[in-house]
């Protein structure tokens, strides 16, 4: 049975999330997270793909982002993939896949909708039990809207740009956003990492 045609287009906006082969915890070191991030920084300059949130985890990833008008999500996609599963083999003296399958890639229609899941991604580490504040982990793009914490991966999205009309109140308002916490909301939502798109019925 054949693949299903993924749903691509360069003015939609995408989580998408990438698992370790086996669900394992491969991100074992800073160096592995930072080289991650150094495959992502490459291809954007190649690519031009706009990254607005991301957060990296020991057995998985997840991006908030748009493809270019030049490169498909899928072309991005597999040169950041490949290239780093390449590199993280060669350094290991590792054989086999690193990833279990392909990524995923879910649509992200409204502003709402883009907010709920930011505050979904920079949970992760929280619902993982490595940290107590999304702040104390490092490798996402949390302190980028919380703190305006200087990073050349990120362009701020339109709907964190809504929340205020300067850069503090934006901030202080995604801070409360993300921090409040909500009964039972501490496990994976599978409207937000498996569902088809995250929208209206019209979409």
């Amino acid at each position: 049975m054949g693949r299903v045609p993924r749903l691509q287009a360069s003015e939609l906006h995408y989580h998408v999330i990438v698992r370790c082969n086996n669900r394992a915890f491969l991100f074992e070191t800073d160096d592995d997270f930072a080289t991650y991030l150094e495959f992502i920084r490459g291809i954007r300059k190649k690519h031009r793909f706009t990254l607005f949130n991301y957060e990296l985890m020991h057995s998985h990833v997840h991006l908030f982002m748009q493809p270019s008008q030049v490169f498909s999500l899928s072309r991005t996609m597999h040169a950041i993939n490949k290239g780093f599963a390449l590199h993280y083999n060669k350094m290991r003296g590792r054989k086999g896949h690193f990833w279990i399958d392909r990524y995923k890639n879910i649509p992200v229609e409204t502003d709402e909708h883009s907010l709920t899941l930011m505050r979904y991604i920079n949970r992760n580490s929280i619902r993982a039990g490595i940290v107590q504040k999304p702040g104390d982990w490092k490798w996402s793009g949390y302190r980028f809207y919380a703190f305006g914490e200087s990073n050349d991966l990120l362009d701020p999205h339109p709907s964190y740009l809504a929340l205020g009309a300067d850069g503090r109140g934006r901030q202080r308002e995604f801070q409360n956003y993300v921090c409040q916490i909500v009964p039972g909301e501490n496990q994976r939502s599978k409207k937000l990492s498996a569902g088809s798109y995250i929208g209206s019925k019209g979409f």
